[in-house]
């Protein structure tokens, strides 16, 4: 590689100390940029997703399908879990250590004078690689929001809008009304745009800006019982099949999306595949980490870390429980200290401990971050919320590893352990048990 005057692990300090909120930063100012670089993002056609929850599955899915159909497809996503390089990757593959510090040493002398935040910087590092790679497609995760995200510099094929509930409220509003507003932000005139919310607030906000902006527009729950005729038995099992309920919803928003596109005519394909070969293919290749992954058969971890999520989550293992005929369930939890946390917390005590079910114990610890939430804290929220038997059952520790060793070393067979409240708990897990070569058996 050429340029490769610094290294990678001194590029990865530069772009993560990089202020993830910038003043004047935003749309304008990576405009401005990506002009000053040759417009790459106008090389390749995208696929825009934005939304609370479900969005970096979706956009998973997505790749997956156009991968699948046979053009070189990108995918950009946010958060990593372990190591930067997941944020960009073509054809299931991540970037490489040194095509990252060679994409970063062509841009660092025009980028960083101009001072856009972490997440600017890294998706004008994926523009350029994209192109650089000459990718046909390219599917682009929203950071936060939508209408005022870096990559809505994008006109997109199609736009995407996943869950909406509350998340970041300090940033996006404080009601579903004001959130959806923002990620209908992403709506460009003309410009297909589908849609799966879960939420009739949200979904009024979105029907109004795409009528006010002349977009074509499907609300894919009000669409299933027609998009169900189209789809053979096979894939109708294979989208039930999906442990992680909320999975499902995403797989249908997925199937609606290339339906919008124009595949199911089978006129927009590179290789002889049919609309329901190709559903099948990506929802039976899918897996997403940190998403309701399995460590081992009776070890799950989640990201899940607002209400709407969390929700979903507990849905989620309450069916698995009634079906594999489990009981019990102990909690590992970590969050951030800008989220819900005592929200989710009286969820996760409430409905762990009815239908039959039964909390064993509930470990609580810290992220290794400046946003963690003190753990002594937490654990008093898990008492105030728990039924009064289970107080004495709650532990608390302020470092991760011990609680992920104790919460796994006194884990009974008959016992679910959910680790869950926070994707940077999730990557924080696997660097743990990458120390002792555990695996996922999702």
């Amino acid at each position: 590689m050429d340029n490769m005057n610094i290294t990678y692990d001194e590029m990865v300090n530069i772009v993560l100390s990089t202020p993830k909120f910038v003043p004047g930063s935003g749309p304008d100012n990576t405009r401005e940029i990506l002009e000053k670089l040759g417009n790459p993002q106008d090389k390749f056609k995208s696929v825009h997703i934005a939304g609370t929850n479900g969005k970096g599955s979706v956009a998973k899915m997505m790749s997956i399908f156009l991968d699948g159909a046979g053009y070189k497809t990108g995918l950009f996503i946010s958060p990593h879990l372990v190591k930067i390089n997941e944020r960009m990757s073509i054809g299931g593959v991540d970037i490489s250590d040194d095509e990252m510090v060679h994409i970063f040493s062509i841009i660092k002398d025009t980028v960083l004078p101009m001072h856009p935040a972490q997440f600017d910087l890294l998706f004008i590092m994926a523009a350029m690689y994209f192109a650089e790679k000459e990718c046909e497609y390219v599917v682009l995760e929203t950071g936060l929001g939508g209408r005022l995200d870096a990559t809505n510099i994008v006109t997109p094929e199609i736009s995407i809008i996943t869950s909406i509930g509350l998340d970041h409220m300090q940033y996006l509003g404080s009601t579903i009304e004001e959130i959806a507003w923002e990620k209908a932000g992403i709506i460009k005139p003309y410009i297909p745009v589908i849609f799966n919310t879960g939420s009739e607030a949200a979904d009024g906000v979105i029907e109004k800006q795409a009528q006010n902006t002349f977009t074509p527009f499907v609300n894919v729950r009000e669409d299933m019982e027609e998009l169900q005729k189209l789809m053979t038995d096979e894939v109708l099992e294979k989208i039930d099949s999906f442990t992680a309920l909320y999975q499902r919803d995403n797989a249908y928003t997925v199937a609606e999306a290339t339906l919008m596109m124009g595949f199911c005519k089978g006129s927009d394909t590179k290789k002889d595949f049919q609309y329901n070969e190709l559903l099948f293919k990506t929802f039976d290749s899918f897996f997403f980490p940190g998403r309701m992954e399995f460590l081992k058969e009776n070890v799950i971890i989640d990201g899940a870390h607002n209400e709407d999520a969390i929700l979903r989550l507990v849905e989620s293992v309450k069916a698995l429980c009634y079906k594999t005929d489990r009981k019990k369930i102990s909690i590992l939890f970590a969050v951030s200290s800008d989220k819900n946390y005592e929200a989710i917390i009286r969820i996760l005590s409430k409905r762990f401990s009815s239908g039959g079910l039964n909390i064993e114990d509930v470990y609580v610890s810290e992220l290794d971050s400046e946003r963690r939430k003190d753990a002594g804290e937490l654990v008093g929220l898990f008492q105030k919320y728990l039924p009064a038997e289970k107080h004495f059952e709650v532990v608390g520790t302020t470092n991760l590893e011990s609680a992920w060793k104790l919460a796994t070393g006194e884990l009974a067979d008959d016992t679910l352990l959910v680790a869950v409240g926070s994707l940077y708990m999730v990557g924080e897990i696997k660097k743990i048990i990458s120390k002792t070569g555990e695996a996922s058996q999702s």
